[in-house]
């Protein structure tokens, strides 16, 4: 070892005449103990004749099978099978149940039926296939008098089955007599005016084209007391000689306080809408052109200035609050009174508890049974100018004339 690389802390030590570096003692004993021990190794002449060995003891004589074949082992003698013969006796397992003897078949004869020739009332595919057979004519007549004679039979007994009901007791007599019921008023009235929508139209049309109230004077209710009222206040349309109401227009029947009336509603060629009053009097169709035009003795704009005469006066009224000291709640009833064309309105007051405000307060008040009030009414007062201190547009209801513009 080289002297140089001498470490003192780390040197292998030196070697002494004790130190012995050979294998351990017993590493080549027999008798050592292994983890794994082995079968003693068999010597040459211990061996079997090999599988190749013997293929090559035969290798000149090839394959060769033999039929006593017996093990390997030389003490084995061969083992032959034992057979043991079973005796001649063969039980036999019988069903439980009997076998059910057999029937014999029963023949029955079924006549071949016999097939109908083909007639005139069937119908097939042939030419008259799908059509329905044509009934004589004698039983359509037939028919049509059995009909009619229940018919008759029908009305001949309705009076014996309606008697019961028509019939009343006598109280001292003790005898039936018959009670006519009583005539609804106004009802042939109302009846007749629903046939005279053609009628109103055609007077609706002369109205509309005339330039002067004399051409349709005699067509308007109460036209000769009018005249001087009518050329007053005359206004033509200004409608084409040509224009025609459109048969679309409404047609409605009214009883208005047991006035019978009928309206007339359309469009104008503008598109403006037109609503026409009509009565029958004397039993001739006549309009009232007072409510067509809403007539009034004095404009609202005179009225709100607290001008004009108030005697009769069209227009829209509905409930209101407005009250002071010149009127006030617990003795007055306040209105609002709106022109025709709604465009201006005014105040009018009814004193509680007179006829005016009993009149006009069941029209726009609920009732116990009717629960709802109409937001406004159609109607014709007479006014008159409020007292001192009022405004100049309150006014004071003397008399509800009648409900909507129809005077009756």
């Amino acid at each position: 070892m080289n002297s140089s690389l001498f470490d003192p802390n780390n040197h292998v030590p030196e070697v002494t005449s004790d130190d012995s570096w050979g294998d351990a003692p017993d590493f080549h004993s027999e008798t050592a103990v292994s983890p794994s021990v082995l079968p003693p190794r068999r010597s040459v002449t211990d061996r079997t004749s090999s599988p190749g060995a013997a293929s090559a003891d035969v290798a000149g004589i090839g394959l060769r099978i033999e039929s006593n074949y017996t093990r390997g082992e030389a003490t084995d003698s061969p083992q032959r099978l034992e057979v043991q013969e079973i005796g001649g006796s063969v039980y036999r397992l019988e069903d439980s149940m009997p076998t059910p003897p057999k029937v014999a078949r029963q023949l029955t004869f079924h006549e071949k039926p016999i097939f109908k020739k083909r007639g005139e009332n069937l119908t097939g595919e042939g030419r008259d296939w799908g059509k329905a057979p044509r009934q004589p004519k004698r039983w359509l007549v037939g028919i049509g008098l059995g009909v009619g004679v229940l018919v008759v039979s029908l009305l001949m007994v309705l009076p014996a089955i309606n008697a019961p009901s028509t019939l009343q007791a006598h109280p001292e007599a003790g005898i039936l007599s018959v009670v006519n019921e009583e005539k609804i008023v106004g009802m042939d009235a109302l009846n007749l005016l629903l046939t005279k929508q053609p009628e109103a139209m055609e007077i609706f049309q002369t109205y509309a084209r005339a330039s002067q109230p004399d051409e349709v004077l005699p067509r308007i209710r109460d036209g000769q007391a009018l005249t001087d009222t009518l050329h007053g206040s005359w206004h033509p349309l200004g409608i084409s000689k040509s224009w025609i109401p459109s048969a679309d227009s409404t047609w409605t029947v009214l009883d208005l306080a047991n006035h019978p009336c009928a309206i007339l509603s359309g469009d104008f060629p503008d598109h403006s809408k037109f609503t026409a009053y009509f009565i029958n009097q004397g039993n001739q169709l006549q309009l009232d052109w007072k409510a067509t035009t809403a007539f009034g003795t004095a404009s609202f704009g005179q009225l709100a200035e607290n001008q004009g005469d108030g005697h009769e006066i069209r227009g829209l009224i509905s409930n209101a609050e407005y009250y002071s000291a010149t009127w006030p709640e617990a003795d007055y009833q306040c209105y609002r009174f709106v022109a025709p064309d709604e465009k201006t309105s005014i105040w009018c007051y009814a004193r509680r508890g007179e006829p005016a405000e009993e009149a006009i307060g069941p029209l726009l008040n609920k009732g116990e049974i009717v629960q709802e009030a109409q937001s406004s009414q159609k109607i014709t007062l007479r006014l008159e100018p409020g007292p001192s201190g009022a405004l100049p547009n309150q006014w004071f209801i003397r008399e509800m004339l009648h409900i909507d513009w129809v005077s009756p």
